[in-house]
């Protein structure tokens, strides 16, 4: 579906992946690492200096008017309304511009407009709106049917956790219908639980391409859990676990996932003992990506 070859361009330098259909990827980085460059080469607005970009196996730069109907591409820092036109207005034009079937276009709009929870305002103009108003609006631009390439730069910048998670639900959908998305962004959170793999970049180095848990196993495989039983005390004595300790009904263990798994932990109590609650501690992403910084510049 994309794939870079040892691609340069501003920041970027030397960068080479392969991304395959119908997964969500997320490109993260502090601001500067190449993250909006990286974008806009995959979408053919801009050429490398160097090395081979391919999308859907052609050159995007060159072949940028045949692949631009396959691609919805959102930038927080470049609004697709005009301020004195109405939610219907810009809506008409998309219909337009991509020439796509009335009926259908339609259809899936007043779905989006009802899921998005922006029909009751969809008649006034777009400068009367809020700014959680208008970004709800304009992110189901990118959910029509016709892409199947979504490239998101901060989408979700000025959305509540409401919108947040609709906004997640109907990436979920386009996934399992094929869509492949790549979504930029500096808020780990939403990363986290939106994406399938991971691009990090730093300085426009590629430092890491993987699925999270890869990631998660590779730097910092370290959980700590506690799980409060009710009965018999468990023997714990022959798990391989760097720590753990007892504290009336409650349980507190410190343990590597490489070398034993939480359910393996689970099981082994819970055949002991009755577990009447647990609570697991994993490392978050970002921490895990300071980590893999600190590596990378030694």
């Amino acid at each position: 579906m994309i794939s870079f070859e040892n691609v340069s361009k501003f920041i970027l330098s030397d960068i080479s992946f392969c991304i395959p259909e119908g997964i969500i990827v997320g490109v993260i980085g502090r601001s500067g690492s190449g993250k909006t460059t990286l974008l806009n080469l995959v979408c053919g607005l801009l050429a490398c200096e160097k090395g081979n970009v391919r999308t859907f196996f052609q050159e995007p730069v060159k072949r940028r008017r045949q692949i631009a109907s396959d691609i919805s591409f959102f930038s927080s820092a470049q609004p697709p309304f005009r301020e004195d036109n109405t939610i219907l207005d810009e809506f008409q034009r998309l219909c337009f511009v991509y020439r796509l079937d009335k009926n259908k276009f339609w259809e899936e709009y007043e779905q989006l407009a009802e899921r998005l929870c922006f029909k009751e305002y969809e008649e006034k103009e777009i400068r009367q709106l809020s700014f959680g108003q208008r970004r709800r609006a304009e992110l189901a631009t990118v959910l029509l049917d016709h892409a199947r390439l979504i490239l998101l730069d901060e989408p979700t910048v000025g959305i509540d956790e409401s919108g947040k998670r609709i906004f997640r639900k109907q990436l979920q959908k386009k996934k399992e219908r094929g869509t492949t998305i790549l979504i930029a962004s500096e808020n780990m959170t939403e990363i986290e639980k939106s994406c399938d793999r991971v691009i990090l970049l730093d300085e426009g180095r590629l430092l890491y391409y993987g699925s999270q848990e890869r990631l998660m196993r590779q730097y910092a495989p370290v959980n700590e859990m506690e799980i409060v039983f009710h009965g018999r005390l468990p023997d714990m004595e022959d798990l391989p676990l760097i720590r753990y300790s007892i504290d009336h009904d409650k349980l507190k263990f410190k343990y590597d996932e490489n070398v034993i798994s939480t359910l393996e932990i689970i099981n082994h109590v819970s055949a002991q003992t009755t577990v009447a609650g647990m609570d697991v501690i994993s490392p978050k992403l970002e921490d895990v990506i300071l980590m893999r910084k600190e590596e990378a510049g030694t």
